[in-house]
């Protein structure tokens, strides 16, 4: 944070697609989210996820959102993308 020259906790986010990635944001007192698609907590790969079907993908983020929850994220994003206008509306 000092080196970047970020005054405070507050202005930090902590983005990952684990649940240690939640809690270590949570353990370092800043904003956690978790980020859904690509995240190991779900054990599948791309092309595994993406044969799903729709009922069983969304139970898969569903059960993965769960659990980034239960660890204490903030929020949990889809994906990646969605961070930019996260911060947006959160800043």
């Amino acid at each position: 944070m000092s080196e970047w020259g970020v005054p405070s906790v507050q202005a930090v986010v902590k983005v990952g697609d684990t649940v240690s990635d939640i809690q270590e944001g949570k353990n370092a007192g800043v904003r956690s989210l978790g980020v859904l698609e690509g995240s190991s907590v779900m054990s599948m790969t791309q092309a595994a996820y993406e044969a799903l079907s729709a009922e069983k993908k969304q139970a898969a983020l569903d059960r993965t959102r769960q659990m980034f929850l239960e660890a204490g994220a903030d929020d949990v994003l889809l994906n990646i993308e969605q961070l930019p206008a996260w911060i947006q509306v959160n800043d």
